[in-house]
């Protein structure tokens, strides 16, 4: 789990108690003043008895070393005590579950305790971490400033950055992403205890806000605010302590549980491997192609479904008419939804637009606690009975852009091919008709109301807090996001980058000590941070739903190398069309966002087929070309495949050939992950052609040398190896992918050339407009001992080298690629006539990145370096066990392009 920055809000215990958890009105008649002296003699009398125990037993069976998890066992001890004797959280169980994680659950993360109401006790696995029950997740920690992670000090980095504190803040963001990820959440609360200390803290997908740190035991007035806390967290309704009442679980005895799971198996379904079908094949009944409508299942009518799946079915109710009217579908489509009914994960019923989605585990998900939380299902639409895809997320807001279903609706209005079919789409409204959004990033504290630099109060401790105004105007509200929503899949940070551009740094789950530090490196890290304003990167995002027909598979199921080549060719389609016809440009194109679908064809012979397509999707970034003016940040798109340009000038606007270059890298991505070739490393090339950055002037991160070789070359050079794509065993001949990529290099080649002599020449233009006159004899020469450092000369660009321009080749070319057509014909030409190796010769390999890691960053400032247990998300599109998956069923005929 990443550790994001300048994403922390600090508030005083009491305005984070007017904000988020009001007073309750009887709450002196439950804790008057005796009995919080009471609850506060309680917990240090226990707390100090309990760590003498432990850390004997500890000593004796550890010689020692044991004692910190002594201190901490001691402390929860203390807390279920305390709790089982004064009731702390009344209504709810404190779950403890330090040493049992989740059945199933693959990240293995165990929280120290929860609280889970009453309500769910039959649901509760005991010492368990319950992620899908748990209401507050609570943290414990010995104590000591080490386990802190947050920096209540003056003039410190509120984040604080030493890597022990860092581990800390990593494991709370962890376990309330988990939280997260099980449930259907607007926001969550998590509760800190750091031996003698607490923090409360509430997260959303935008930030996290959390209390400064109080010790509970010093004072009656501090373990009343404790307490003002824990007892107003109970009183607070479902809603308010952010589950989001517009996706409710499923009761295992309902109607709409039993139908899923009778839709999890069905034997009439279509196999979904690429092949041509007998002239007397018949298509199962009921199998349709993907549609934006459809009626009403006649189950309904026939009163053996529920119109309402939550409806509890007895023990008398007959359930066999449940099993009627099964709609048939690809195979891979039925076992996505299969495997998403897994036993350890809840079922839900999702609204949309007053439509009821009936989804489980997702198939595709974010991980990460903050930022867009993309969750991916299979889902089951109620009305009709057919198997669809729902994406839910927390879309970005600006003023003006476009919702994706928006952008889809006018691409399936004027006939885009190749695009995924809107179903139904809109934001995510609370029960009083208000947006969910992201509450804290209103006030991100760089703003106040009018858009100016708030200023920040400091609490008793002297820690500036944020303000909180009472009400914003949204497009206050639109201009606090604009500034700072860029989103952009950074690569890992180079170890060359000056430090005080260096955030705060990552740190995934696993554990880590604190390193010692001088003081020349806190003076460095303070400086560093000495300009940033607490939640200064806060971002605004509002909860969105889009529902679409295409249930596909991921893009690294391809089964051959001119398969590959066909998935892209078509989605360069789908983006010609939807340019040409709707003026629309895509500014995401990536591994993730390039689709596969099998569709139902008939060859030129008239046979029926099975015929994969390229299905490009995710155009929620998209934008009207025709709009003239700035909208939003335009660095946007996924590090790795973002075009060199755009890189280099992230405020120019994405255009046509920046979109086909994304395409190319794309497409030599996943060519060089599972094609045959000659380059022994694919892990370290990924790495250093497509993860790696250099820092240029103004501190602003380029792509790798290694690319920027390849595009201004022509030539993919590598440790000295020029890539080459080879052939199966026993077949003869070039394999067509290396005439595909020379021939794409050459046109992007050619652009470089042109985009960097227009540059030189108007850099030229603008040094002689600006050179001084020579001076005649007679004027006197100024001193100019005093001025030699401080205007280094710069030599201007001779003559000759502009002269020596580019060819009429080149601006041939580089003007090809403001429009799709060359490269869509370069395509069409190698796919269709090129001697392709055949499916059953086997060009492709299980994938070569299979475990890769991104490289982890080092923080300069800190001299930390990364956890050797720190796990990141392996680079790339879906899960890899699609693309195995499908090869072990690779003995398919090739269809006649």
């Amino acid at each position: 789990m990443q550790d994001c920055s300048d994403i922390s809000l600090p508030l005083s215990p009491c305005g984070f108690q007017d904000k988020y958890i009001p007073l309750p009105c009887d709450f002196n008649i439950r804790y008057p003043d005796h009995r919080i002296e009471q609850i506060r003699k309680a917990f240090a009398t226990k707390f100090s008895d309990k760590r003498k125990v432990q850390e004997a037993e500890e000593s004796q069976t550890t010689g020692g070393s044991g004692k910190k998890r002594a201190v901490e066992r001691s402390i929860v001890d203390t807390w279920v005590e305390v709790h089982r004797e004064f009731d702390l959280f009344p209504g709810y169980i404190l779950n403890t579950s330090e040493n049992k994680p989740d059945a199933g659950d693959k990240k293995q993360l165990k929280v120290d305790a929860t609280l889970i109401a009453d309500s769910d006790k039959e649901k509760i696995i005991r010492s368990a971490s319950n992620w899908a029950l748990s209401r507050l997740p609570i943290e414990f920690k010995r104590g000591g400033r080490e386990y802190d992670p947050f920096d209540d000090r003056e003039g410190y980095n509120v984040e604080a950055t030493a890597a022990t504190r860092r581990h800390v803040r990593g494991q709370l963001m962890s376990y309330a992403g988990r939280v997260c990820s099980y449930q259907h959440r607007t926001k969550l609360f998590q509760l800190l205890v750091n031996g003698e200390e607490f923090r409360m803290l509430r997260w959303d997908r935008g930030s996290v806000a959390f209390t400064s740190a109080l010790n509970y035991l010093e004072s009656v007035t501090n373990m009343r605010l404790l307490l003002q806390l824990l007892y107003g967290f109970t009183m607070l309704d479902d809603c308010s302590q952010g589950l989001d009442h517009t996706a409710v679980p499923l009761p295992a005895d309902s109607c709409g549980w039993k139908r899923m799971d009778v839709l999890s198996f069905h034997h009439n379904d279509l196999s979904h491997d690429e092949r041509r079908l007998p002239k007397a094949f018949t298509v199962p009944t009921g199998f349709t192609p993907p549609t934006a409508e459809a009626p009403h299942s006649p189950l309904f009518n026939g009163c053996h479904l529920y119109r309402d799946p939550m409806a509890i079915l007895s023990a008398t109710d007959d359930y066999a008419p449940l099993s009627l009217h099964v709609v048939p579908v690809w195979t891979y489509v039925r076992r996505l939804f299969r495997d998403s009914l897994d036993a350890n994960y809840p079922r839900y019923q999702i609204t949309v637009n007053d439509h009821k989605y009936l989804v489980g585990r997702p198939v595709f998900e974010n991980h990460g606690m903050v930022g867009r939380g993309t969750r991916g299902y299979v889902a089951l639409e109620w009305e009709t009975q057919r198997l669809v895809f729902l994406k839910d997320a927390w879309r970005p807001f600006y003023v003006g852009v476009e919702k994706e279903g928006d952008v889809l609706a006018k691409l399936n209005k004027e006939g885009t091919s190749r695009v995924p079919t809107l179903i139904n789409h809109g934001d995510v409204y609370e029960a009083d008709e208000k947006v969910q959004e992201t509450e804290t990033s209103k006030f991100a504290p760089t703003r106040d109301v009018q858009g100016g630099q708030a200023q920040p109060t400091p609490d008793k401790h002297g820690r500036k807090i944020a303000p909180i105004p009472a009400s914003r105007p949204t497009t206050a509200l639109a201009n606090d996001a604009s500034g700072s929503n860029t989103r952009v899949t950074l690569p890992p940070i180079p170890a060359s980058m000056p430090e005080a551009s260096i955030p705060s740094q990552p740190l995934s789950d696993g554990s880590s000590r604190g390193v010692k530090r001088s003081s020349e490196d806190v003076e460095a890290e303070d400086e560093a941070h000495a300009q940033r304003l607490p939640g200064s990167g806060l971002r605004h995002f509002v909860h969105y739903r889009i529902v679409v027909a295409e249930v596909c598979l991921p893009s690294t199921a391809f089964l051959s190398g001119r398969m590959w080549a066909r998935i892209v060719w078509h989605c360069l389609q789908a983006h010609q069309q939807a340019y040409e016809k709707c003026s629309i440009i895509h500014r995401d194109i990536s591994v993730g966002n390039i689709l596969i679908l099998p569709t139902l064809i008939y060859t030129m012979a008239n046979v029926p087929a099975v015929y994969w397509s390229g299905v490009l999707t995710d155009w929620e970034l998209a934008k009207d070309v025709t709009v003239g003016f700035a909208r939003q940040p335009e660095r946007t798109g996924t590090w790795q495949f973002m075009p060199l340009r755009c890189i280099k000038h992230p405020s120019l606007p994405v255009s046509v050939p920046d979109e086909l270059e994304s395409c190319f890298q794309v497409l030599l991505y996943n060519a060089v992950r599972f094609l045959l070739h000659n380059l022994p490393d694919v892990h370290s090339f990924v790495t250093h052609y497509f993860d790696n950055a250099i820092v240029i002037a103004n501190d602003v991160a380029d792509a790798s040398p290694v690319k920027h070789s390849a595009i201004n070359t022509g030539r993919i050079v590598f440790s000295q190896d020029v890539l080459h794509f080879e052939m199966p065993v026993n077949v003869r001949g070039d394999h067509p992918m290396n005439e595909l990529i020379r021939r794409l290099l050459k046109l992007f080649c050619a652009r470089y050339r042109v985009l960097e002599w227009e540059e030189t020449k108007a850099a030229h233009a603008t040094q002689a407009a600006a050179l001084p006159l020579i001076p005649s004899a007679e004027e006197a020469v100024p001193d100019l001992d005093d001025q030699i450092e401080q205007t280094p000369f710069t030599a201007r660009p001779s003559e000759e080298s502009i002269a020596s321009g580019p060819t009429a080749e080149d601006f041939e070319f580089a003007e090809s690629l403001k429009t799709h057509h060359a490269v869509v014909d370069i395509f069409a030409e190698i796919v269709q006539t090129a001697q392709w190796p055949k499916q059953a010769e086997k060009d492709v390999v299980d994938d070569r990145l299979f475990g890769y890691r991104q490289p982890p960053r080092v923080n300069p400032l800190t001299k930390d370096k990364p956890s050797k247990q720190a796990k990141t998300a392996p680079v790339g599109g879906p899960s890899s066990r699609w693309a195995s998956a499908g090869r072990s069923k690779a003995k398919l005929e090739v269809l006649s392009e």
